[in-house]
Parts: C-alpha cells; sequence; structure tokens
C-alpha cells in the first residue's frame, strides 16, 4: 500500500460489542492516510462479520485472525509484521482516540523526526460524570531518551507524566525495524517492558499537545481481574526488563529507574489483590507469593545503595509522622 502515514493495530479478542466505537473513531479521522489492521485473536465468533457487513467499503481496513490466541502483546508483533505505514500505533479494541488524533501525530513527528511520539490519556468509563487524565499535555515537549526514562519511572518531576503503556504512543515504523522492538507476548505486563525496550533505544521522544487517547475502564477486563499469573508475570517482567538493561550496559545507570518501577507495581500487584480477591485466605495466600517474587527480582543490598533513608523509613513505617503518635 502507498501514502499510508499511519498504522493503527487493533488486537481484539471477544470484544465487538465496543469495537464499532473504536473503529469509527479510525475511519473518521481527518486525514485519510491511515491503514488499521484488526488482528483478531481468535474471538469466539470472529470479528470478520462486523467488518465485511459494516466496514467494507473502507479499504485501509486489514483483518487478521489468530485462530490461536496470541494474547495482546503477540497480536500486535503480527500486526507489526503487516502495517505500511511511516508511522505505528496501537489501540485497545475498546478504547478510541480523537478525530483529529493522527493528523496532529504525522505533523508534530514529521517536524521533530522523533522515534516515538506520546498523546494525552483520558480515562473513561461508564459511572464517572467527570472523566479523569491520567497523562496530559497542552503543549510540545522533546525528550531525550535518559530524561523520558527518568520521568517514566518518577525519578524526575518536570512538569509532565508519561505512562507505562504502549496505547497513547505513536512510533516511527523504521525505528521499530531497526531495533527490533517487539512485544513480549506471553505475560500481562508487556506494555511497561515495550515502553522500557524502545525508550532505551530511541533518540527524541515528544509530547504531542491537545489530542487525546481514551482509554476505556470496561469491567471484566484482565486489568479488572487477579489471579495466580498476575503474580508470576509480575515476576517475568521484571527480570525480563533488568535483562534489557544489563543487555546494553545500562543496569548501573538505570538501576533507581528499575527500582522505582518495580515499587509501583508491587503497588498495583496488592491493590489489584484487594480489589478483586474478596476471600482472606486467597488474599493472604497471594501476598506470601508477592512477597516471594519480590524477593526473586530485587537484591536488597542492591536497592539500599539507591534507596533514601526516608524512602526506607515509609516502608518501614508509612502511616506515622511523628513520635507523639507513638507515644501519646
Amino acid at each position: 500500500m502507498n501514502n499510508i502515514d499511519v498504522s493503527v493495530i487493533i488486537p481484539a479478542q471477544n470484544t465487538a460489542p465496543y469495537l464499532r466505537k473504536c473503529l469509527d473513531s479510525m475511519i473518521n479521522q481527518t486525514t485519510k492516510n491511515v491503514e488499521i489492521i484488526i488482528v483478531d485473536d481468535a474471538s469466539e465468533p470472529d470479528l470478520k462479520s462486523i467488518l465485511y457487513n459494516e466496514y467494507k467499503e473502507f479499504e485501509n481496513i486489514i483483518y487478521l485472525r489468530n485462530e490461536t490466541p496470541l494474547r495482546p502483546g503477540g497480536a500486535r508483533n503480527r500486526g507489526i509484521d503487516e502495517a505500511h505505514g511511516r508511522y505505528v500505533s496501537f489501540c485497545d479494541s475498546d478504547d478510541w482516540v480523537d478525530l483529529n488524533c493522527y493528523e496532529q501525530v504525522v505533523k508534530y513527528m514529521d517536524a521533530a523526526n522523533a522515534d516515538i511520539g506520546m498523546i494525552s490519556m483520558m480515562r473513561n468509563d461508564d459511572n464517572s460524570k467527570k472523566n479523569i487524565y491520567k497523562c496530559h499535555y497542552d503543549q510540545l515537549y522533546t525528550l531525550t531518551s535518559d530524561m523520558a526514562l527518568k520521568v517514566l519511572a518518577g525519578s524526575y518531576d518536570v512538569g509532565v507524566k508519561i505512562v507505562p503503556a504502549c496505547i497513547n504512543k505513536i512510533y516511527r515504523r523504521e525505528f521499530i525495524h531497526n531495533t527490533n522492538s517487539r512485544f513480549e507476548q506471553d505475560i500481562y505486563f508487556q506494555g511497561i517492558l515495550y515502553s522500557v525496550y524502545t525508550f532505551l533505544r530511541a533518540k527524541k521522544i515528544i509530547c504531542i499537545p491537545n489530542v487525546a487517547y481514551h482509554h476505556y475502564l470496561r469491567m471484566n477486563s484482565i486489568t479488572q481481574s487477579f489471579d495466580q499469573k498476575h503474580v508470576h508475570d509480575f515476576k517475568e517482567c521484571f527480570m525480563r526488563m533488568k535483562g534489557y538493561f544489563e543487555a546494553l550496559g545500562k543496569y548501573n545507570i538505570y538501576a533507581p529507574e528499575y527500582y522505582r518501577i518495580c515499587e509501583h507495581y508491587i503497588n498495583v500487584l496488592v491493590c489489584e489483590l484487594f480489589e478483586y480477591v474478596p476471600n482472606e485466605n486467597e488474599k493472604k495466600k497471594y501476598l506470601v507469593n508477592i512477597i516471594q517474587a519480590i524477593k526473586d527480582v530485587v537484591d536488597f543490598d542492591d536497592y539500599f545503595n539507591y534507596i533514601t533513608a526516608e524512602q526506607l523509613r515509609q516502608h518501614i513505617q508509612p502511616d506515622i509522622d511523628n513520635t507523639f503518635e507513638i507515644l501519646y
């Protein structure tokens, strides 16, 4: 295909009720040079009828089907291999983007010659009267790889936030192929791994103003549940992430960021556990498993070299600010 500016890769599994809104936001973009790649990850029934009955007049929709589920990471990898656009973006099948999103993306990415662009992310659900920005960019920011990693990890507070997900990011396709940037397809936490892997290799990363990705908080999605695989995949995630840093000889440089990101996902695990597992005995069992997983991914002698005394106190005594609260 010629003259494709952006290839949008949409993994989809059993999300037919939501897919139409996602696709409508793509086909009504203010730029028409958008290729939409739907990777049907073994949906039952398949999603082909929606596309051929309702969207058959749109030539830039490509439908791919996995007969065996590859999970979101594997589905995205298959989409990358099929993409023709100068830029590649990812969208979950129950999310959507602003209608001028990709026109603005192309304008800013071309002008900056950036490897990665990031747009604002808004969380939407059916209950909130006021939707919430997870990150918000109201002007152009240009970041180095080092700066972006430190902002992502929370090491730097410079007035912008970077979320771990890949879905509000746009990648130059040439950059993806030159760096062999592919998703870990078998674990839940492939989004943060992809962000770290690509940030380590990007020369220029920009925040694109005034357009947003809309993340729909859907009940019963994989982020609204908890089981042993979450604990297992947390361990796998951080073993692989540490390997990313070590492979480039940069672990000693970014060990503080590694531990900050690890702390964040420990908090995520514990919060999800207490929100989605009601049984007390099950909670305790999972907590023990989480502690065991932490011991596998955290070298505590190494960790103590990077943590401050105040941060260590917060781990030991998080809820008490002064001595009088203890004594009286």
